[in-house]
């Protein structure tokens, strides 16, 4: 059984991806925010700064992601990728954000089958990578990822991964089963699961479900239960020593960012961000994660930080 990372666009780049493995690990592979592919030929070695081998500094597999409906631009953009050194790309038809959608990218494609078959039968000729597909029920209706999925088994695909909801629910309600369980049933290619695996019970609960599925994917809830792949895998639950490792995990970041990023804002921005996800474990109303989102002075917001972590009653050494 393999575990894998989602991507989650400003937030699991090399820095996070390199101290969630460093400090909680847990995760077989780790999947790297989409690069949207463009028509220009000249491409900037700045767009591939977070695959660059010298920002990944540990020995997870990070897996490349790609958003575009062009097939001759995602052969281009893979094939500066695969030069990186990486052998595997994974195709995004699953974004749900209308800045992807309205140009027909993302789940924006999904109704659009000509399209994906289009692609696909483009970059099946031309690719020297293993390619992977991660996709929507549909864009607004289960009957649209069915036959999205009778055309991806006529390609030569590594795995598909598919998250249980359409994209015009974006992240709200709960995942569809049914409608899961119409897609994996097509699938001739390995499928993973992706959607609400919020803590180790869920995953407990999906993987009895679907006892066949050979691979995961968590995404929102691994940020805010980052030791969870790490108690999946080892049947530890919960970890030891959880609040030095997330402490540990926050300094990690803060201090790559205190020193790549010009002033406070910035790096509060990020690190705001940072809370959001894990603090989402300490309740909507702890009195220091009201503090740390309305400090705007670094100093002040290390001070919140660590009245947080003497007070908070949820980690545990």
């Amino acid at each position: 059984m393999k575990l894998y990372l989602a991507p989650m666009q400003g937030m699991t780049n090399a820095v996070y991806r390199n101290a969630f493995d460093t400090i909680f690990g847990g995760f077989d592979a780790y999947y790297a925010p989409f690069i949207a592919t463009t028509q220009k030929k000249q491409i900037s070695a700045k767009l591939f700064k977070d695959l660059m081998p010298e920002y990944n500094l540990t020995n997870h597999v990070t897996i490349p992601q790609l958003l575009g409906n062009n097939g001759e631009d995602f052969i281009h953009y893979g094939q500066y990728i695969t030069d990186l050194g990486y052998n595997e790309i994974n195709w995004n038809i699953g974004c749900p954000y209308p800045t992807v959608t309205k140009k027909l990218k993302g789940s924006g494609i999904l109704p659009h089958p000509e399209k994906i078959e289009a692609f696909l039968e483009t970059v099946c000729k031309e690719k020297n990578f293993d390619l992977s597909v991660k996709l929507r029920l549909g864009w607004d209706k289960v009957e649209e990822g069915i036959e999205v999925v009778k055309i991806l088994n006529e390609y030569p695909l590594k795995e598909i991964i598919i998250h249980g909801r359409t994209g015009i629910q974006k992240y709200e309600g709960v995942v569809d089963l049914d409608g899961f369980d119409q897609l994996y049933a097509l699938s001739k290619h390995p499928v993973v699961y992706n959607g609400d695996i919020y803590s180790y019970e869920d995953y407990l609960t999906f993987q009895k479900r679907y006892e066949k599925i050979q691979a995961f994917m968590i995404g929102r809830g691994a940020l805010r239960h980052p030791s969870m792949a790490k108690e999946i895998k080892e049947d530890l639950h919960p970890i030891k020593e959880m609040k030095t490792k997330i402490l540990a995990f926050h300094d990690y970041i803060l201090n790559y960012y205190s020193e790549t990023l010009s002033g406070d804002k910035h790096i509060l921005d990020k690190m705001k961000e940072f809370w959001y996800y894990v603090g989402h474990n300490l309740g909507p109303f702890n009195p220091h994660l009201k503090k740390i989102r309305k400090t705007h002075n670094v100093l002040e917001y290390k001070s919140h930080v660590l009245q947080l972590m003497e007070e908070q009653k949820i980690w545990q050494d």
